[in-house]
């Protein structure tokens, strides 16, 4: 399964290209705009969450998506740059996690103590 955010937007806000595929989701009918490179993946609805095949449009043959061996290392590597940055957001998330776990923890001992009292 393809990742859904490098190419997929939803109608309102984004600005839809030509070259966009524009499509209904078959489960909750939501109107799903994606680049033309994701035509044939599958990707997650933005709105219902549910795994939607990507339509190939009339006239386009899914051998017309081949890209050249440069482009594909330039999305790799674009990939990987976005996967580090992640990765560290994800880090700083899970440490501002537990400190407000342990803040909440510290409120919980403050109320029950004055509830005791």
């Amino acid at each position: 399964m393809a990742d859904d955010s490098e190419f997929a937007t939803e109608t309102p806000e984004a600005e839809i290209r030509d070259t966009d595929i524009v499509f209904d989701c078959p489960h909750c009918g939501k109107n799903l705009v994606i680049d033309y490179r994701g035509a044939g993946l599958t990707i997650n609805c933005s709105d219902c969450g549910t795994p939607v095949l990507v339509p190939i449009p009339d006239g386009m043959d899914i051998k017309d998506l081949d890209l050249d061996p440069g482009e594909i290392l330039k999305q790799l590597f674009a990939t990987r740059k976005n996967y580090q940055k992640v990765e560290v957001q994800l880090q700083q998330l899970k440490s501002r996690l537990s400190q407000m776990q342990e803040a909440l923890a510290a409120m919980q001992d403050v109320v029950a103590e004055g509830l005791s009292i």
